[in-house]
């Protein structure tokens, strides 16, 4: 996995979880999806620059089994 948990558009997701979009983020906007295990990372929507990072922010939650 890469060591700063970012990615930029068009690479694969490495790991399931909630995304922020960097690029909206500095400019002081706050962009979240949702992304699962193999999707292309996509551009976002909200930012007017074509290639952006999606940081990982919140792994997906794992199942646990309670006793």
């Amino acid at each position: 996995m890469n060591s700063s948990h970012s990615w930029k558009s068009g690479e694969r997701c490495r790991a399931p979880g909630t995304y922020r979009c960097q690029n909206c983020h500095y400019a002081g906007r706050e962009t979240l999806k949702e992304f699962q295990v193999n999707v292309i990372l996509p551009m976002c929507d909200s930012s007017a620059d074509k290639d952006v990072t999606w940081l990982l922010i919140r792994p997906a939650d794992h199942a646990i089994a309670i006793a």
